[in-house]
């Protein structure tokens, strides 16, 4: 299975499944091999592979259970076991909410575990990504914008810097003297942006306005009120293919995984309050 895809099964699961086990594990140790035993405790075997899948989840290297940290971990192990055992003996994994717990365990194991056993369904090859790649040519290319603003509290300060500039003042320097944005040093340079990167009515705002002009109106966002200045605009042509072929990779298996899903949800009977 392609790490993109494992990773990407992580991510479509997101939303239904909440804990780090939404997907196995990679394979520990040898095919076919039993699992050679670290430590015993009260008769219960703690074995290699409890000891690696610990680490693993620790997000500690492989090397860290062959070096110092080994006893360590070993210790942990063991501690964790009697406090399980004791847990067990009182009855606490017998309890409604410990119950659900181990439930929603079980279901992201086997969930995620599915999704990799399905990875074939999953898989893009360059082909698919070149034909991605062409299709969204014109989405990946574009407009940017370099611009200035002036970020203040209130609609009337706004209109003020605004007769001040047709009366000739300086931009760069009532954003210094004004501008509570952190570009107010810079004169209020916002450096090159595409559109949709600013929150609305900003970018199309910026959209429709000629270079070397600023807005005549205050431009209000959830920050405050703005007046811009359209220094340059610049066309964009998209980036090469084997820049964001991951990024088109994880697209396209998103897409077939979310049919997927929605196929299953077709042949599903589900009910909802």
């Amino acid at each position: 299975m392609h790490p993109t895809t494992k990773a990407l099964s992580t991510l479509l699961l997101g939303g239904l499944l909440t804990l780090p086990l939404a997907t196995p594990a990679a394979p520990i140790g040898e095919p076919g091999k039993p699992a050679r035993t670290v430590a015993t405790v009260n008769g219960t075997p703690i074995t290699e592979w409890t000891l690696q899948r610990y680490a693993q989840q620790r997000g500690l290297p492989p090397e860290a259970v062959k070096g110092p940290q080994r006893d360590a971990l070993i210790e942990e192990l063991i501690n964790r076991e009697l406090i399980y055992q004791n847990a067990v003996s009182i009855g606490v994994d017998k309890t409604p909410a410990i119950q659900k717990e181990i439930e929603h365990v079980r279901i992201n194991i086997i969930a995620g575990a599915m999704l990799n056993r399905s990875s074939d369904r999953f898989a893009v090859d360059d082909a698919e990504m070149k034909k991605e790649y062409e299709n969204r040519k014109a989405e990946l290319s574009g407009t940017e914008y370099k611009a200035r603003h002036i970020l203040v509290a209130s609609e009337d300060e706004a209109k003020a810097i605004i007769e001040e500039l047709n009366q000739g003042a300086d931009f760069s320097q009532l954003a210094k003297e004004h501008s509570t944005g952190p570009s107010a040093a810079s004169g209020g340079d916002l450096g090159w942006f595409r559109a949709e990167q600013m929150m609305e009515p900003f970018g199309e705002t910026v959209e429709k306005m000629q270079k070397g002009s600023y807005t005549k109106t205050p431009v209000k966002t959830d920050f405050g009120w703005h007046v811009i200045l359209l220094d340059d605009e610049r066309s964009v042509a998209p980036p090469p293919f084997d820049s964001i072929k991951e990024q088109i990779r994880v697209g396209l298996q998103n897409r077939l995984m979310q049919n997927y899903i929605a196929d299953l949800r077709k042949e599903a009977k589900i009910e909802r309050p």
